[in-house]
């Protein structure tokens, strides 16, 4: 993630807090993205959901992004662990790629490490694919 304070609706805050209270329970913190997003969560600005820039990348939301070595496009969605099989293009929260993403916005290029390799991209667009009024705490 960038320096820039992740923002998040007030919903997917207790959501996302409540998955890093189980992972902390479970020793998994010691994974060194899990540790960077629990600081980050920490920090992060919680807002309502219809407050949140269009910009900004959060739960559901669907992310078109082009890797900077290679020129290719991708998209992926953000969603929870559970969502993860609904989709192909469907990217957990709690993979380092979801988590190098939430919070981000559109035009911003990122670097993060994943299990194979450390990858540098630019976010070209982001698309929020629940309306924002319909906002829902999953669990």
């Amino acid at each position: 993630m960038s320096e820039k304070r992740i923002i998040l609706s007030h919903s997917n805050y207790t959501v996302l807090k409540g998955l890093v209270d189980s992972l902390r329970r479970s020793g998994k913190m010691k994974l060194p993205h899990f540790a960077r997003f629990s600081q980050e969560l920490k920090a992060a600005i919680v807002m309502d959901a219809g407050t949140i820039p269009d910009n900004v990348i959060t739960m559901h939301s669907r992310v078109q992004y082009t890797y900077l070595n290679t020129g290719t496009a991708s998209e992926a969605v953000i969603v929870f662990p559970a969502e993860t099989k609904e989709a192909p293009d469907h990217v957990s929260i709690l993979s380092p790629f979801g988590l190098a993403l939430i919070g981000e916005r559109q035009g911003t290029e990122i670097e993060y490490e994943a299990p194979g390799g450390m990858y540098r991209l630019r976010i070209d667009s982001v698309e929020h694919l629940h309306s924002v009024s319909s906002d829902v705490n999953r669990s």
